[in-house]
């Protein structure tokens, strides 16, 4: 693999992390993934902004635009793929990788243990994308299933490890706001592009009792949640297919 270390392409196995680097020794650093279709970054000035916004929350110096966009195109090119998982990594230094897009999956099984498990909404890296990230996969690794739907300090519906969360109830929409700590996902922001849904802070146990829960990445776009701690929840509804095909 051909990956950017700052702002050189070199061999994945050329690359050297400085021993002293504090994205390495004490996970201070973000990391924005961005789907790579047809060659082209898709809502590469979202991933930018928030990149940008975290980036002055940790002390950081953020990529431009323009730089990601160049850098991206090149990236790709560079390891021979048109549709890829581009990766950016930033900390005291800045590394890009670009790995094959992997399959879209429409349905995955959830848990609630995440409600034993809550994210800090008053943490001051709360709602950003920090590469201290053991927690999460902690989480999934425990689960043993595709997603982990987490609670807040508050007892309301947060996130998923990986994901943002939407849930239906009588035809109506609705998400997590910003308020509750979670991540300002961008595949969250097309969602709500397309469709109408309202914001709030629900209680954690209305994901229980909602008629559909759907669960929305820069990766895997929108999944229905087929199952949930180990009890069957349905089909795709039309209302989540029309949402689907709406979305980039």
């Amino acid at each position: 693999m051909i990956v950017l270390w700052n702002d050189r392409f070199v061999e994945s196995s050329e690359m050297q992390i400085p021993f002293a680097d504090a994205t390495y020794l004490r996970g201070e650093g973000l990391f924005e993934t961005i789907r790579v279709v047809g060659g082209k970054p898709l809502f590469l000035p979202d991933h930018a902004r928030r990149l940008a916004d975290s980036a002055g929350r940790l002390s950081l110096l953020a990529p431009t635009l323009e730089f990601l966009e160049v850098k991206i195109r090149e990236l790709v090119l560079a390891n021979h793929l048109s549709e890829a998982r581009v990766r950016v990594t930033l900390g005291e230094n800045c590394l890009m990788t670009a790995e094959p897009l992997e399959a879209e999956m429409e349905m995955v099984s959830v848990s609630t243990i995440g409600e034993r498990y809550p994210v800090n909404e008053r943490s001051p890296i709360a709602g950003i994308k920090c590469t201290s990230y053991a927690e999460n996969m902690a989480l999934l690794r425990l689960a043993g299933v595709g997603e982990v739907l987490r609670a807040n300090t508050r007892g309301e519906l947060c996130e998923g490890c990986v994901s943002n969360v939407f849930f239906v109830k009588d035809g109506k929409v609705f998400t997590p706001s910003l308020d509750t700590g979670c991540l300002p996902g961008v595949m969250r922001q097309q969602v709500m592009a397309v469709a109408e849904v309202e914001e709030g802070c629900w209680p954690y146990e209305w994901v229980r009792e909602a008629d559909e829960i759907w669960l929305s990445n820069t990766i895997r776009r929108l999944r229905f949640v087929n199952e949930l701690d180990g009890e069957s929840r349905g089909e795709p509804s039309e209302l989540f297919h029309e949402i689907r095909s709406r979305l980039p």
